[in-house]
C-alpha cells in the first residue's frame, strides 16, 4: 500500500481572478514599436496572459502550489503550521490548469460581469513608489478550476490537506491582486482518486 494520496480538486471563484503572467514577451529581448507611454500600456494584457492554442485561459501548476503553501500557513498542528511539511510533500498533478470553459474573447471587453473582461486599475512600482497603470485579464465571480494534487499521507492527513485547500481559498487566493482580496475561492469537491 502507497503512502501516496491523489486528489482531484474543483474550486470556484468567490472573488474575481486576476492575471499577470511573466512570459518571455513581457520583457522582449529586442526592441518594438511600443503599443502605449511608460507606465501606461493597453496592450500589456496580451502580452501576460497564458492561452492555450485554443485560446482557453489556463494557470501554471505553480499558481496552485502557491495558493496552498500561503494556505497550509493558516492550517494548525500543535502550536505551528503545516506549511514546511506541505511544501515537502505536495505535488500539483496538472502542468496547466484550465480556468472555466470558454476561450477568450477577441476583443475583451471591460464589463465584469462577462466571464473573462479587462480588468483596469492603478498599481504602485515598488522600486519608483510611482502609480501605473495595470491592464490585466479577469475572470468574473464563479469561475472554476479542477486540478490534482498528490501527497504523503504519513506527512499530511487527508483532513489537514482538505483543510489547507478550504484555509487558501478563504484566507489567501489564487492569481494576482491578492492581497487586496483577489483570487478568493470555495472548495466544491475534494475526491480522493486512489
Amino acid at each position: 500500500m502507497s503512502n501516496i494520496l491523489t486528489a482531484r480538486i474543483h474550486i470556484q471563484g468567490i472573488r474575481p481572478l486576476l492575471w499577470h503572467a511573466f512570459t518571455p514577451d513581457a520583457i522582449p529581448l529586442e526592441k518594438k514599436e511600443r503599443s502605449g507611454v511608460a507606465g501606461n500600456d493597453p496592450a500589456e494584457w496580451r502580452r501576460t496572459v497564458l492561452l492555450t492554442e485554443e485560446r482557453r485561459p489556463y494557470l501554471p501548476d505553480t499558481y496552485l502550489f502557491g495558493t496552498l503553501k500561503e494556505g497550509a500557513k493558516f492550517t494548525k498542528r500543535g502550536r505551528g503550521s503545516i506549511q514546511s511539511m506541505l511544501v515537502s510533500t505536495l505535488t500539483v498533478g496538472d502542468e496547466r490548469v484550465i480556468i472555466g470553459h470558454q476561450p477568450l474573447p477577441d476583443p475583451l471587453t471591460t464589463d465584469p460581469t462577462q466571464p473573462f473582461y479587462l480588468d483596469i486599475r492603478s498599481v504602485r512600482n515598488p522600486v519608483t513608489k510611482g502609480r501605473n497603470v495595470r491592464y490585466r485579464v479577469a475572470a468574473s465571480i464563479g469561475w472554476a478550476l479542477t486540478f490534482a494534487i498528490s501527497w504523503d499521507r504519513t506527512i499530511i492527513s487527508r483532513g489537514e490537506m482538505e483543510a489547507v485547500v478550504i484555509d487558501a481559498g478563504r484566507l489567501a487566493g489564487v492569481g494576482n491582486g491578492r492581497q487586496i482580496g483577489f483570487g478568493r475561492f470555495a472548495l466544491e469537491s475534494f475526491v480522493l482518486t486512489d
